[in-house]
């Protein structure tokens, strides 16, 4: 490890992180306690060329790594000697196709981007959906990149032909700073769709049955590998120290999983954003034999994690803010919300604006306000909106009670912990103690962190995320509410039923 000393003036080491997330890059600097000295931000676009469409281009995401870098080391020019490692996390599940010297051949397919449909039932035909989740982990669904390819393979053959690697976001960046290609980590590897998750490589069975070329899949090295040191044109570019040590890092789940504090087996966590999800961390792999629950390998050697995502969570919040909420601003929709009783009133929200992911996997679900009578005011929606988000969580949380230990206290993450009144709800919803750790909102550049740290010696081991992440908010479930929305949840579920083939 490159290690500068405490001096006098209290210059310590510092690790630079960057979270590649949908909507632009988070950079964290973080000293060697753990301390978050500093952050920056710089954003990109996604473009939707056809419907179902979201991509991204990979010039945009090494524009904001050297944007980022340059804003945080011009700040003190102490900074940049004191570096001792740089560490990635990214969003998941996509597709960069690019070429031997690390040139992207088209515009990366991100998550979001869910046009392979037919390449999915394809698949579901050879392989059988059972067969395939008991492989990798994972459904047969748009999101994953393995159907992603297959699509690209039918309609853009010439480019699949040139291309000499497909890799995920933080992976091409990493690959700017070193010169290094073809290589990712087992969390990103285990959400392409393609990894045998409880073999711990590539599926031959898979590729086998998909036809696409294994030329393509890079190596998998574990998370907290140095791949290289930064070049000097890489250091010219973003002001970064020539030889830096570079960590491959994890993808964003795996990431949030180690910032928030979740290291060791039954630890469980939230995460409320844009989308949402709760995870737990297994010592093993368990798959779920009605498939609601997806795995996805820890940043940590030798740990899953298990998990299930909500896909309107924090969008839905956003989406009744900006359709209901006229001049009035989220805090006072937040505000109405908390003066109406748990329960709404009767009234019942399923959050499905984008369809839904787990436990019910029906990309065909749309959103329902139910109940609705005269009394009801736009209090009674808000309040709706943000119980039928927890519902949704909460009912992936009991599926993972099925499967084994669950710690008594869940912790939650994400940018949605800022509303207090979702998380008294989600208390309530989940019948347990939650809590809310140091910087919260930003976990995931967090874990990319430790991961570095842990990579380069700066940390002893995964175990300090324990202590970054203590929490400073508890919330206790009020029992009077929990017994409601144990009935809530029943309801909730019973309304999904009645409506779900009008779907079709």
């Amino acid at each position: 490890m490159r290690s500068v000393p405490a001096g006098a003036d209290g210059y310590m080491n510092l690790i630079l992180a960057h979270d590649l997330g949908t909507t632009g890059n988070k950079a964290v600097l973080v000293d060697e306690r753990g301390q978050i000295i500093d952050t920056a931000f710089a954003g990109y676009r996604t473009a939707h060329p056809a419907p179902l469409a979201a991509e991204q281009n990979p010039a945009d995401w090494w524009r904001t790594v050297v944007r980022c870098c340059r804003v945080l080391l011009e700040k003190d020019p102490n900074r940049r000697r004191q570096l001792v490692a740089v560490g990635f996390s990214g969003h998941m599940n996509g597709v960069v196709l690019v070429d031997e010297q690390g040139r992207p051949l088209r515009p990366a397919l991100i998550h979001a981007d869910i046009r392979a449909q037919q390449p999915c039932e394809r698949l579901r035909q050879r392989m059988g959906e059972e067969r395939y989740y008991a492989i990798t982990g994972n459904r047969l669904a748009p999101f994953y990149s393995l159907p992603k390819l297959m699509m690209l393979q039918e309609r853009e053959p010439e480019v699949v032909s040139q291309a000499r690697w497909m890799l995920q976001c933080k992976d091409y960046c990493a690959g700017r700073l070193t010169g290094r290609w073809g290589f990712t980590d087992p969390s990103d590897a285990s959400l392409t769709g393609i990894y045998d998750v409880k073999r711990l490589c590539w599926s031959e069975e898979v590729i086998e049955a998909t036809g696409i070329p294994s030329r393509l899949l890079p190596e998998v090295f574990p998370s907290a590998t140095v791949i290289g040191g930064v070049t000097a044109q890489a250091a010219r570019a973003t002001g970064l120290p020539e030889g830096l040590p570079v960590v491959l890092g994890a993808g964003d789940g795996a990431c949030a999983t180690v910032g928030a504090g979740v290291v060791e087996p039954g630890g469980c966590y939230t995460y409320v954003g844009a989308t949402a999800w709760t995870s737990c961390l297994r010592e093993r792999f368990t798959p779920d034999k009605q498939m609601r629950l997806t795995t996805l390998m820890s940043a940590q050697a030798g740990r899953w994690v298990q998990f299930g995502t909500v896909q309107s969570a924090g969008s839905a919040w956003d989406w009744f803010t900006r359709l209901f909420g006229g001049r009035a601003s989220a805090k006072r929709l937040q505000q109405e919300a908390a003066q109406v009783r748990a329960g709404s009133e009767g009234l019942l929200y399923l959050p499905y604006l984008s369809g839904e992911r787990a436990p019910i996997w029906n990309p065909q679900a749309k959103g329902v306000f139910f109940g609705l009578q005269a009394h009801h005011t736009r209090g009674h929606l808000a309040r709706a909106v943000l119980e039928g988000v927890a519902c949704a969580l909460a009912s992936i949380l009991d599926v993972m009670r099925e499967h084994g230990e669950v710690a008594e206290t869940v912790r939650v993450v994400g940018g949605g912990t800022r509303n207090a009144e979702w998380m008294r709800i989600l208390a309530d919803m989940y019948g347990c103690p939650i809590e809310i750790p140091h910087h919260a909102e930003t976990s995931t550049a967090l874990g990319a962190a430790v991961i570095a740290g842990v990579a380069v010696g700066a940390y002893e081991s995964f175990g300090i995320a324990k202590r970054i992440a203590a929490p400073t908010r508890r919330m206790e479930p009020r029992e009077e509410n929990a017994a409601l929305y144990r009935h809530q949840r029943t309801q909730f579920g019973e309304l999904y039923e009645t409506v779900r083939w009008m779907y079709r």
